[in-house]
């Protein structure tokens, strides 16, 4: 399993990546007893749903920016004092920028605290877990300390931060610092093993004669009927553009461990898999339950396409992999869009961003001619991959060029090499693109000759990689990871970014003392 295929790199144009520490300047003289003390009681129950209760303890007036829920109703359960909340639109899409005001009572001191419901702070599947905090940031920031109670917890096996202590029961202390790493700044990280296994179903439906099924636990009953629902549109939508079937689809929900990618890898098909004829499982991560609107439907279908690219006759290898993140990136948009769910966040920074790179790059994408192994060109190549179908498809009849690229394959045959690609997208376009190409940056392109058929046939180079994908596994498939922090609260905080930023550039943070 190749890490650099498994991890998605956001390209995300003027990211002003804030160093926690740095923003503890203040641009006036702040009295350090006025500061308020945060801790966060974080207590799990045995579904994997939470309870938070957020405490602020401060001497004298103070005020703080804190992060809020946005769409979970939170209440006022313990007070001392006077106090003050105000909620502001924040980076965050899960997330409020909440300026909080505390005035004191008759003894000099205030207190303060918050509770709401989070659900599906623990994710479980068979008898492992997954759990992540809410986002817990201040500003300016302080340390906060975290309580957290996991029940049924047997064996912790990754956690960030470490924790102080930690007691039989599930109980364990943490303190998040802004000045040190963690694994997602902001947040309490913890993999662990159950005591008991949770009960995992099939779930099955049908699309026509092809089965649709989702293998998941069954306490998530309700998020397996959103994939199969999702599974159903698109499939009908697939099926009538490529003309092809599939037996069956398979989806297969894991958690996002940091050995799988973490949160930032959303879903993958194995490159054994594809070049099977386009065979599953579709692997899903659990964490897209949490994720904004528009992730997990454009998911679901991104990652059908490459089961019916490979069904094709699409392979996946080095010089084939750009074509198949290209059409699965601006195909899973375009179809999620026809039917009906909100995507325009998605589509809006991911063709800003591909145009922003298209002129960082003078309109050279010769990088995905053959996929770059350097992780830090990954996202790179997914937007120029993006762009390139694109700019194609809005070309030469939008949706209906796609659907003149699935004849063109049938006709023409498996599609394994540069060469091939420029073939069948000649014969959906009905005229020659090599020098198209060769003005994106490919290089060594003959000019299609009006061929039909394909002549070409792996090269060593390709069968060595093919040996390579079958030998080991390596997964092609991953969504587009996110582009904008502005719609999805987990790479706001794994980018260091402050949700206070817009905040802290229009005034300076002011802590008042009586």
């Amino acid at each position: 399993m190749h890490q650099g295929y498994l991890l998605r790199v956001a390209f995300i144009t003027e990211v002003a990546v804030l160093v926690l520490s740095s923003l503890l300047l203040p641009l006036q003289t702040v009295r350090a007893d006025s500061l308020p003390q945060i801790t966060a009681v974080i207590q799990v129950d045995e579904s994997g749903n939470a309870t938070v209760k957020i405490t602020f303890r401060a001497i004298g007036t103070s005020r703080i920016y804190f992060t809020l829920p946005k769409f979970e109703n939170y209440s006022i359960c313990e007070k001392y004092g006077d106090s003050f909340i105000n909620n502001t639109p924040s980076s965050a899409y899960f997330y409020y920028n909440s300026s909080i005001t505390l005035t004191p009572g008759a003894n000099g001191t205030s207190i303060l605290s918050i509770c709401y419901n989070f659900p599906y702070a623990s994710l479980l599947i068979d008898n492992q877990g997954w759990f992540m905090s809410p986002m817990l940031v201040s500003s300016p920031p302080l340390s906060i300390k975290v309580y957290v109670q996991i029940p049924n917890l047997e064996k912790v096996t990754l956690e960030s931060p470490v924790s102080l202590r930690a007691d039989k029961n599930g109980n364990r202390e943490y303190v998040i610092y802004p000045e040190v790493q963690t694994y997602i700044p902001g947040r309490v990280v913890l993999e662990y093993n159950t005591l008991s296994p949770v009960s995992t179903l099939n779930f099955t439906t049908s699309a026509g004669s092809t089965t649709i099924i989702v293998k998941a636990p069954k306490v998530y009953g309700s998020l397996a009927r959103r994939v199969m629902n999702v599974a159903v549109q698109a499939y009908n939508s697939l099926k009538n553009l490529t003309g092809l079937d599939l037996q069956e689809v398979f989806f297969v929900f894991y958690l996002p461990k940091q050995s799988f990618g973490g949160i930032s890898t959303l879903g993958y098909i194995m490159g054994e898999d594809v070049n099977a004829g386009g065979k599953g499982p579709i692997m899903l991560n659990m964490a897209l339950i949490r994720y904004a609107p528009g992730y997990l439907e454009t998911t679901v279908i991104h990652e059908m396409i490459h089961a019916f690219l490979g069904r094709a006759g699409v392979e996946a290898n080095d010089e084939t992999r750009w074509l198949h993140e290209g059409i699965a990136q601006y195909l899973s948009i375009t179809i999620a869009e026809r039917l009906g769910y909100n995507v325009s966040d998605l589509k809006g920074e991911l063709v800003d961003a591909s145009q922003t790179l298209y002129q960082y790059l003078n309109g050279n994408f010769s990088l995905i001619q053959s996929w770059p192994s350097d992780p830090n060109l990954i996202g790179d190549a997914y937007l120029a991959s993006f762009y390139v179908i694109r700019n194609l498809s809005l070309t030469y009849g939008g949706y209906s060029f796609l659907e003149n690229v699935f004849k063109a394959i049938k006709s023409y045959g498996k599609v394994r090499t540069t060469q091939d690609i420029i073939a069948v997208t000649s014969m959906a376009a009905g005229k020659n693109l090599a020098p198209l190409y060769r003005s994106w940056g490919f290089q060594h392109v003959k000019d299609w000759d009006g061929a039909i058929s394909s002549a070409s046939s792996p090269s060593s180079s390709n069968n060595l990689l093919s040996t390579i994908i079958l030998g080991v596994g390596l997964l092609i498939g991953i969504l587009t990871y996110f582009l904008n922090e502005a719609v999805q609260r987990e790479i706001e905080i794994a980018k260091h970014r402050s949700v206070f930023e817009k905040i802290e550039k229009r005034e300076a943070y002011s802590t008042f003392s009586t």
